[in-house]
Parts: structure tokens; sequence; C-alpha cells
């Protein structure tokens, strides 16, 4: 048996967003602020406001590998609208408001999608421009509408999601942020076909976590999520709303995908930490699902069969992520 959790760490390290890439991305979010401020006072509207949305906000985003583009959230919220949905502009223009603000600030056209209007940049990313309006749902409640170009205005609050992963961290421990980011680097390299938004909710709806072994927790985890989804294939929004099922409209081709890779991950991590003695065996073996961005271990037995590790529930205590 070994403890793997150092080269965990170092994993952890190695696919975090590094500073100079950060920089780089929130000055382009922040020019399209600008440009997209600058076009509605120019056409007679109300500066909209801006909010970072997703895994930049929720400090579990990964660096991208190989030819893939980093996706960056930039809620667009529309101001200077009642909460009567009768007197909004319809989506399709609103779509067409963001998008002639935006265009011509890269090389690339900018590509407007049903949910978002998205700029790409040549260096490897992607900046998405959702748009919405504050208004009420059907119970009196504030709730955000993202304007959608086929469905309409339609509930969607990336805000509530974000509060709700934060509220489970702080109550359950930063640990959960670094479960989150060993599987999305896991599905990038595997080329799984499941949403970021889907392994959050299923790290925290079934996280098992074993303080200083990230590598224990990861397995026990996996583990957790495998047996859930074995049982019932189903992964709704933890907010509004909630009776939407990630994986309502999957193929039985991506299901199986998912299924046989977690499958193969859980004996993956079994195999390194509990059958193996020597350290570089067990990272070969991780490799294999990790890519090489995941550290060779040392050439050296560093069996720990004989030590004890006791699994606590932990609180705030920090943790490497970044």
């Amino acid at each position: 048996m070994l403890d793997l959790n150092k080269l965990f760490e170092d994993f952890h390290d190695e696919i975090s967003l590094t500073k100079t890439y950060k920089d780089k991305i929130t000055t382009g979010r922040d020019a399209l602020r600008t440009k997209i401020g600058n076009k509605f006072e120019e056409k007679g509207r109300k500066k909209p406001q801006h909010c970072t949305q997703g895994s930049y906000a929720m400090r579990t985003a990964i660096m991208p590998i190989e030819d893939d583009e980093f996706d960056l959230d930039n809620g667009v919220y529309l101001k200077g609208y009642s909460i009567e949905q009768d007197e909004w502009p319809s989506t399709q223009t609103v779509h067409i408001w963001v998008k002639d603000a935006v265009d011509g600030h890269t090389s690339n056209s900018p590509i407007d999608k049903n949910t978002c209007v998205r700029v790409v940049y040549e260096d490897k990313y992607h900046i998405d421009l959702p748009i919405y309006i504050m208004g009420e749902n059907s119970d009196g409640n504030s709730i955000a509408y993202l304007a959608h170009k086929s469905k309409g205005w339609i509930e969607s609050d990336p805000k509530a999601f974000t509060s709700w992963f934060q509220e489970f961290v702080n109550d359950n421990g930063q640990q959960i942020r670094c479960m989150v980011k060993y599987l999305k680097a896991w599905k990038d390299y595997k080329n799984i076909d499941i949403k970021g938004m889907a392994i959050t909710i299923l790290v925290c709806n079934n996280f098992s976590v074993t303080a200083n072994r990230d590598d224990l927790s990861l397995l026990d985890t996996v583990t957790n999520i495998l047996d859930s989804l074995e049982d019932s294939f189903h992964c709704y929004k933890p907010v509004t709303p909630t009776d939407e099922d990630l994986f309502a409209d999957i193929s039985e081709t991506s299901k199986n995908s998912i299924l046989n890779g977690l499958n193969n991950l859980k004996r993956k991590l079994d195999v390194a930490i509990n059958e193996k003695n020597n350290e570089q065996e067990a990272t070969d073996i991780l490799r294999k699902v990790f890519g090489d961005r995941f550290p060779d271990g040392e050439d050296v037995n560093k069996d720990i069969s004989e030590k004890t590790v006791a699994p606590i529930k932990l609180g705030n205590e920090d943790c490497h992520f970044a």
C-alpha cells in the first residue's frame, strides 16, 4: 500500500491555472466588458452588469490540454427592465446586441450560440457571454432568466449554483475542490463526455474525504459516484430549475463511456494505492488515466501497509487549490 498524497498535490499544482494564464483570460474578459458597456451606452441602453461564472468563479478550473480551449463564462446582466417578461426584448434581439458589441474584437467572428455569444481567441481560450435579466418565478422568488435563442427566457441561476458550491465547501472542506479538478483532468485526458457542472454535482453528492490523503479521498469519492450512477443514472441541478437532469439527453454511447471510464479509473486508483509498493509502478498506472501531467514516482519501495489512516470530516481548513 502506498501514500500517494504528495504526488497528487504536485499533480494539482500542475493542472491548476497559472497566474500568467489567469491574467491573460481576465484581461480579455475585462476588455469585452468595456466594449459591451460602451456599445450599450452608444445605443442609449443602460450598461449591463457582469459576473464571472462557472469553474473560474468556483476555483475548480484547470489548464486545457493539447488543442482544447479554456472556457471562461462571463454573465451579461441587462439592466432597466421590470419583472414583467412581456416588456422584455426578445432573446434573439439581445443576442444581436451583444454580438454586435463584440464583433471585430478578435480575428475570429463571434459565434451566436443558443445559450450565449462566444468570442474565440487565438491563444487557446474562448469567452462565453450568456445574457440574463432578473425576474420572478411562479413562486414570486427573484431569479435570473437566461436568453435562450430558441426557447426564449428560461430560468437559470449560475450565481445560485456558485453560492451552493461555496457553501458546500465551507461546510465540508476545501479538499472537495481538489476532487473536482482531478476528475476534470481525467475526463479531459480520457475524452469522457461529461460536463464540468455534472462532475461538480457528483463530487458534492458523493464525496468521501480522508484528511491529508487526496489519493484515498479520490478513490472513495469515485467509488461512491459509480455506485450512485449504476443505481440511477441521473444528475439533477441543486438550484433552480431543480428538476433539470444534466444527463437527460445523454446518448447510450456517452452513458456507457462515463460508466466504463469511472470503472477503469476506480480500478487504476485501487491498484496503484492498495496493491503496489513501488511508487514508480503506481504512477505508471495513474498516468494511463491522468496523462503525463501526473508526476513520475520514485523507483523505490514505499510500502505503508503497517500504518493506519483514519478518515475524518474536514471543516474550513485550507487546501492546495487555486
